[in-house]
């Protein structure tokens, strides 16, 4: 018999007592530490052949740290808004789901993870409070949740309708705007979960937003362009007028000051520029450049977060044109 680190040696048998773990569970323990941003669960541990004094020695000699009950983060990786989401996600159990912000910062489809870890938890299933989790008591319907990075999100449609309407109106706009221009969602998909979930909490936000990305936001983008304009004091334009270029022929202003030869273009959401509008946009902002008239654009997201410089920037453009203004 040959002892050996992890049990003995007989026979060319390696032979493990209980509580004890093979070099290769040990392996698959590291490398599910890694995929989990250093986080390991005490199920995973346990699965993995280590006894409750093994463990407990990795928390005393602080290789492992406890972040939550029953989970650990190993100490050579760094926490990070990811091992945070994940510790969250593995301390409440098999019933939790990412949502909302959480889960579109999960998709890559916001920029930062929001304070606290926004989970779903099924009504049924009794879990205690922590304090750096946003827990929202809903059952998530199977259709509308998957795995993705190892952790049960929502899909995609359902988390990009569920964040923008925890931001709100004006950065819930911002991020549906984005996700449809790259792409990572669809209309329809976003319209079939609205359906399906008509009845839950901001679902007239919900309903508002996808208003404005079907098409709406050009029309109130319009609206809220001459309002502005009208409060400011601002004269000698007129909307939607029709403008005659040489060598190109008719181009329609949204808004046009004709003394001044300024144009002003006014855009729904990103989305909403599609391949034809972008592939004219070019030639016809040429030949009204030819004919000595300045473009000025503006969007729906800039009219309602920042309608002040909106003013300002068209203000300086005017002053430049005629020297009065």
């Amino acid at each position: 018999m040959i002892l050996g680190q992890t049990g003995w040696i007989r026979g060319g048998v390696r032979c493990v007592e209980p509580g004890m773990s093979t070099p290769e569970q040990l392996a698959e323990l590291r490398r599910l530490a890694r995929a989990q941003h250093g986080v390991v669960s005490l199920a995973q541990a346990r699965a993995a052949g280590l006894s409750e004094d093994t463990i407990a020695r990795r928390v005393a000699t602080k290789a492992w740290r406890p972040v939550g009950p029953r989970v650990f983060q190993v100490a050579e990786h760094e926490e990070t808004p990811a091992s945070r989401t994940v510790a969250a996600m593995l301390s409440i159990g098999a019933s939790a789901v990412l949502v909302g912000r959480s889960a579109a910062w999960w998709w890559d489809l916001h920029d930062a993870a929001p304070g606290r870890v926004e989970i779903a938890v099924d009504r049924a299933h009794q879990v205690r409070p922590r304090w750096d989790v946003d827990m929202t008591r809903r059952t998530i319907d199977p259709v509308d949740r998957t795995r993705h990075r190892r952790l049960v999100v929502t899909c995609r449609a359902p988390t990009v309708l569920d964040a923008a309407v925890r931001m709100g109106l004006t950065p819930g706009a911002k991020l549906m705007d984005r996700a449809l221009v790259r792409r990572r969602v669809s209309l329809p998909a976003l319209v079939s979960v609205h359906h399906r979930t008509a009845g839950r909490r901001g679902a007239p936000v919900a309903a508002k937003l996808l208003a404005l990305a079907g098409g709406g936001a050009r029309s109130e983008a319009e609206r809220r362009a001459h309002r502005l304009m009208r409060r400011a004091g601002l004269c000698g334009w007129t909307p939607d007028t029709e403008i005659v270029l040489p060598g190109y022929g008719r181009a329609v202003g949204d808004v046009v000051f004709a003394d001044e030869k300024v144009v002003l273009k006014i855009d729904g959401w990103a989305y909403h520029r599609d391949l034809r509008a972008f592939l004219t946009d070019g030639p016809r902002q040429s030949a009204l450049a030819a004919e000595g008239w300045v473009v000025v654009r503006t969007h729906w997201h800039e009219l309602v977060s920042d309608p002040d410089g909106f003013l300002s920037r068209l203000r300086r453009t005017l002053a430049a044109r005629s020297g009065t203004r």
